[in-house]
């Protein structure tokens, strides 16, 4: 052998993808001197037989760092520093839980369904308004696709090339709904039509947890945190890589991931699919399909374009946004698919997160031994998941996996079944509370507006109930049979919430909650402050001998405003609750004084009175509470004094007891009972 070839293993670092891997190989399989290359992704390394008379090691090093990688030495470490590790994972796990705890994917839900009777632009037009909800649900397997990788700074580069992924990505979805939409429209066609398409439930969450892993691992390894899971890194087959090159199959790779997208469970793509089923016409149904995947391409391709194109300068900061947001939607379609499949809580994933989180801070560290980070790794896991089992933080810290509050729903017990009131909102179901081994006949009102792409069908896995929701009042029976706490969702595992079973005979709160330890029969502190910024003076007015005051407070999402009514006693009252709030729980009144629960309405809720002395309300699960204060004459009243007493109250949660009447506001109001 000639003594001037040599062979030399270098070590990499920058490699984000397994296309790395290629372009480094090419580049150093095209270079003169050079008469071998073998570079892998996965151990980060390049094994190099050269000869040194015609290219020298340097060179060789140069060639590669060229590139924009680098060539570590051999006490170099590969990957991040420990506080580089933490402060991505930090940030990751806070947009997570910020994503899932403020429901803003479920927000973008579009509130019209496709139905049989639009036409073919209405159908683009659909699509055009859900590209919004595309972006939520998709927008991450889109970037996952669109972001740049390390050949994107090479002078092959030109311009047009670098918007060829994302227009690969959203051709393969236009592809594959039209294709589906043939198939529905022929199986339509040979069995008359249908009321339901797509994929079981159960494939469906299977689907989304396969993706999930799939984004979040990726989004990992773009980042480059832990070189030593580029090992799962999801690979092309290498029947497509061993045809056409590598090149051809990874350019190829966008084509097939949007063909896969067509088989995602999405609300709006369920209802054309649902409208093409009902068509019976394969060509009907493919047009159907085709015209509305037409609508959802501009914003997407727009999406992926414009990271595209911004990579082209700004490569490395538009990844490292890009990794991390590809992150974060893979734990959102985890948490939607582990909801979906019933294999995985929200709680659950999310303290498996932080377990995960825990133990690659610890192998960040610089070990000198391999052994001691192998040790100090499982440490942090048996620690983390300790701390996790034994005091589980999670669900009461930032109520992840529950749509709404136990305060959304009402409880009553009629004629030996349990009596559940409760009103659907587009954001969020509510979480009940129901005694075991009695029948419950939970009664959901959906007012206008209410029912979207979402929340249209709900799911309860444990009594397997699959119902879809009507305008007006809705009816779900089952019967409680084991005591816990039992999660349910809608069909896209977007919008979850509970069903908590307690032991029969088990007192339940007003407003369905449990929570709260009234075994003593007195109220508790609810450390609740009341608003003092503004009031509300009622004013007395005149009417055919009749002297009556009138004072209107407003309900919304974020209290009572204003929340210190003034009003004069002895005097008839009526007391207007304006509610334009959604959520659940603001649709009941307490009113312990008058031992009271008042059944809301959207807009305006007319209650009338005769105070006698002043008192306090709150809404349905005391989140808010508001006072009216009863003075012996308006004409003579001390602001600074009204405030200060209001703010001065001390706010309480009474027992389900206090609350002796139950009344409904009609056309022409209600009237409170006595004092």
């Amino acid at each position: 052998m000639d003594s001037s070839v040599k062979s030399k293993k270098l070590r990499i670092g920058g490699m984000t993808c397994v296309n790395c891997e290629n372009i480094i190989k090419r580049k150093l399989r095209s270079a003169a001197g050079i008469e071998k290359a073998e570079v892998s992704y996965s151990a980060g390394t390049a094994s190099v037989t050269y000869d040194a008379d015609i290219i020298p090691l340097k060179s060789i090093v140069n060639l590669i760092e060229a590139l924009d990688y680098h060539v570590l030495a051999d006490n170099e470490r590969q990957g991040s520093d420990i506080k580089q590790v933490a402060g991505i994972l930090i940030i990751i796990v806070s947009l997570y839980v910020l994503l899932e705890r403020l429901g803003l994917l479920n927000m973008l839900v579009p509130s019209q369904l496709a139905d049989t009777g639009m036409g073919y632009g209405m159908l683009f037009v659909i699509g055009l308004i859900t590209s919004v909800h595309c972006i939520a649900m998709c927008g991450g397997i889109n970037l996952s696709q669109s972001i740049p990788r390390g050949d994107m700074s090479t002078e092959t580069q030109s311009r047009l090339s670098i918007f060829i992924p994302s227009f690969l990505y959203n051709f393969g979805r236009v592809v594959s709904y039209t294709a589906v939409g043939f198939v529905l429209g022929f199986a339509g066609l040979l069995f008359g039509g249908g009321s339901d398409a797509g994929l079981p439930i159960i494939a469906q969450g299977i689907l989304k947890l396969i993706a999930g892993v799939f984004m979040v691992i990726m989004g990992i390894n773009m980042l480059g945190l832990f070189p030593w899971l580029r090992k799962l890194q999801p690979r092309m087959p290498k029947i497509f890589a061993s045809k056409g090159g590598a090149e051809k199959a990874r350019s190829r790779g966008p084509l097939f991931v949007g063909l896969l997208n067509g088989f995602m469970p999405c609300g709006p793509l369920q209802s054309i699919q649902i409208l093409a089923l009902a068509s019976g016409n394969p060509i009907t149904g493919a047009v159907s399909m085709f015209l509305f995947s037409l609508g959802t391409v501009p914003l997407m391709l727009g999406l992926g374009s414009v990271v595209s194109a911004l990579g082209k300068k700004f490569t490395q900061k538009v990844m490292t946004i890009g990794a991390v947001l590809v992150v974060v939607l893979g734990l959102a379609m985890l948490s939607q698919g582990g909801s979906l499949s019933g294999f995985l809580s929200p709680t659950m994933l999310l303290s498996i997160t932080i377990i995960l989180c825990a133990a690659g801070v610890v192998s960040s560290y610089p070990f000198r031994k391999q052994s001691h980070r192998i040790a100090s790794t499982f440490a942090a896991l048996g620690v983390a998941a300790l701390v996790l089992m034994t005091q589980n933080p999670i669900s009461a810290m930032i109520g992840l996996g529950t749509g709404g509050s136990a305060g959304d729903s009402d409880v009553r017990i009629v004629d030996g079944r349990q009596i559940v009131s409760s009103v659907l909102s587009p954001w969020s179901y509510p979480a009940i509370t129901v005694q075991a081994g009695m029948p419950v006949e939970w009664i959901i009102d959906a007012p206008d507006g209410s029912i979207n792409g979402c929340n249209n069908r709900i799911l309860i896995r444990e009594y397997g109930i699959e119902y879809t929701f009507q305008p007006g009042e809705n009816v779900i029976e089952f019967m409680p049979v084991t005591t816990g706490r039992f999660q349910y969702a809608c069909w896209m595992g977007m919008i979850r919430s509970t069903i908590s079973v307690v032991e029969e005979g088990a007192e339940i709160s007003a407003g369905g909650s449990d929570s709260n330890d009234f075994s003593s029969g007195e109220p508790i502190p609810a450390d609740v402050a009341i608003p003092t910024d503004t009031l509300a003076i009622a004013e007395i007015t005149e009417d055919g001998g009749l002297t009556y005051q009138t004072v209107t407070i407003n309900l919304t999402d974020e209290g009572f405003s204003p929340a210190v009514a003034v009003a004069q006693a002895g005097i008839d009252m009526e007391l207007i609750i304006h509610n334009t709030s959604n959520q659940g729980e603001n649709y009941s009144l307490l009113i312990p004084a008058y031992y009271t629960v008042v059944l809301l309405d959207y807009a305006e809720n007319p209650l009338y009175l005769t105070p006698g002395s002043s008192f306090d309300f709150s809404n349905g699960d005391n989140t808010f509470y508001g006072y009216v204060m009863v003075v012996d004459d308006l004409e003579r009243i001390e602001t600074d004094e009204i405030k200060l007493e209001a703010a001065n109250f001390l706010t309480m949660i009474w027992p389900p007891e206090t609350f002796r009447f139950e009344i409904e506001v009609g056309a022409n109001g209600a009237a409170l009972p006595s004092e």
